[in-house]
């Protein structure tokens, strides 16, 4: 959870939830049905409780270098924010669609959702953002697009398909992955290579690497598309986003870390451009040297600017359900939390991967693999510098004041003012980190 001075005398309180993966716990043979119970849903459902207690205006939902996981989870996570209906359509290799729906019956959080995603939000992830994107329900935030997987490959084992002469032969002769489904979105538009295109575009170069994403991949299957689900959009976005994009625009454009990044868009694009390498070691070595000083002077620049005016306390799954404000990160000399803080919320979970049960399998490929993206630091005592992530922010303080002066739109009173539900009968599975 961040605290954030609005600039009139108080502060924004903002929830940011730190989501690695769709885990679930998943039975295979020889487990003896002795492991822990995992559930990313009933999870972030602490972390929100935990988050509506600390009176966060808006939430965000950060799923950068999120690479997928559970499909049953994408589509019960989805339900926290939605009520009852599709999420994501199924083809099967006989052309037959199905229609996976969450069956909650009331969205747990109705107010201001943000949803940030990068090159490596694959998979699960591209299900759950293009889902919230369709319904109109959570503003998106990112990179040109996701890694655009849409597909679901089952491993089939060969050893009963190949007959040995000598029955002592142990050696495993492998599997074979099968692409057998392909995901479409709610609105009819495959998340198969093209991924998903946030709301806002923020400039980072994993947008502009030529072996990132499944449109690198050879003998990638095509975008298309079939006819969209039965759903009704909230429109909770649309009113706000040619506002929402101007302002965004505005902050990037002066933002010295974003012109950094251009700097290095630029770069990126001539070193693409130029299909030469030179043989002189003088040259190399004077190119290595210029982009050291470059990247110490941008070091330099950014150990003079003032520490950042926020506050930020860690909410995990394990501290969620105690009572009074969670540990403080940031500052780190501050002794106890104060009233007037802004917090940053981190599911730090320990979870399984890209499982969505056997034999079908989700994810990125593991050739793929994903990076934090970090930008040097403030200070040394400052934490590390993410203008992703406070650009995000910043959107996110935007959005929900447009948002409060418009709560009379009748799908928005719907979501946000409707009465809490008695939440007893939901169950919530204790985790560790």
């Amino acid at each position: 959870m961040v605290l954030i001075p609005n600039g009139r005398g108080g502060t924004n309180r903002l929830g940011i939830i730190d989501l690695p993966s769709f885990y679930a716990t998943v039975d295979l043979p020889g487990d003896n049905g002795d492991l822990p119970e995992k559930s990313t849903t009933a999870d972030v459902r602490r972390l929100i409780k935990k988050l509506e207690q600390e009176h966060v205006s808006g939430i965000i939902l950060d799923l950068r270098n999120n690479g997928g996981g559970s499909l049953e989870e994408a589509v019960s996570f989805t339900g926290l924010f939605v009520t009852n209906g599709p999420v994501v359509q199924v083809r099967t290799p006989e052309g037959r669609v199905l229609v996976d729906q969450n069956s909650s019956t009331y969205a747990l959080y109705r107010g201001p959702l943000v949803v940030l995603v990068n090159r490596f939000s694959a998979s699960a992830t591209e299900i759950v953002a293009g889902a919230l994107q369709d319904y109109g329900r959570a503003l998106t935030v990112g990179d040109t697009s996701t890694y655009g997987k849409g597909t679901v490959q089952n491993l089939n084992p060969l050893r009963p398909f190949i007959w040995s002469p000598v029955e002592s032969v142990s050696n495993d002769p492998g599997t074979v992955k099968i692409t057998i489904r392909k995901f479409y979105r709610i609105s009819g538009a495959s998340t198969q290579l093209k991924g998903v295109t946030p709301d806002i575009v923020l400039p980072d170069t994993l947008s502009y690497l030529d072996d990132i994403g499944e449109s690198s991949l050879p003998n990638a299957l095509p975008w298309d598309t079939i006819p969209r689900a039965d759903y009704a959009s909230l429109d909770m976005v649309q009113p706000y986003l040619s506002e929402l994009r101007k302002l965004s625009d505005a902050r990037v454009a002066t933002n010295q870390d974003f012109s950094y990044i251009r700097e290095d868009i630029a770069e990126l694009k001539k070193m693409q451009a130029d299909k030469t390498a030179s043989l002189n070691e003088h040259e190399e070595l004077k190119r290595v040297e210029e982009n050291a000083r470059r990247l110490k002077a941008r070091d330099a620049e950014r150990a003079q600017r003032p520490l950042p005016d926020e506050q930020i306390y860690e909410i995990t799954v394990e501290n969620a359900g105690k009572p009074g404000p969670p540990p403080m990160l940031w500052p780190t000399n501050m002794v106890s939390p104060t009233t007037n803080t802004v917090a940053t919320v981190t599911n730090t979970v320990t979870a399984p991967s890209t499982s969505s049960g056997p034999p079908a399998r989700m994810g990125v490929p593991t050739t793929a693999t994903p990076i934090t993206p970090v930008v040097g630091t403030a200070s040394t005592n400052a934490p590390p510098s993410d203008p992703w992530l406070d650009e995000t922010e910043r959107i996110l303080e935007d959005y929900a004041s447009l948002m409060s002066t418009n709560q009379n739109h009748p799908l928005i009173a719907t979501q946000l003012n409707a009465p809490a539900q008695d939440q007893s009968h939901v169950p919530d599975v204790q985790k560790v980190r």
